[in-house]
């Protein structure tokens, strides 16, 4: 890799600044659209639990799972 010209993983800044607006575009969508983006780190094996639900439902996503997921904690504990 350290003689090649060009390689898949080289960021430019040329390259950059476009994914970076291309970024912020969407999360400004998702916040119009009543939504927040969360970042958090989780256990490896709670991963892998969420990757075999997510694959056992057809979700597109792990946010997904994990929004139904969060979704049924707080209804119960809104019961409770």
């Amino acid at each position: 890799m350290q003689n090649q010209s060009e390689s898949q993983f080289l960021v430019t800044m040329s390259t950059a600044k476009p994914v970076r607006e291309k970024v912020a575009a969407h999360r400004q969508r998702l916040r119009d659209a009543g939504r927040i983006y969360v970042n958090t780190d989780l256990p490896a094996d709670l991963v892998d639990c969420l990757d075999k639900i997510k694959a056992e439902r057809g979700l597109a996503s792990r946010a997904q799972v994990f929004e139904l997921a969060l979704k049924a904690f707080v209804e119960n504990e809104m019961r409770a």
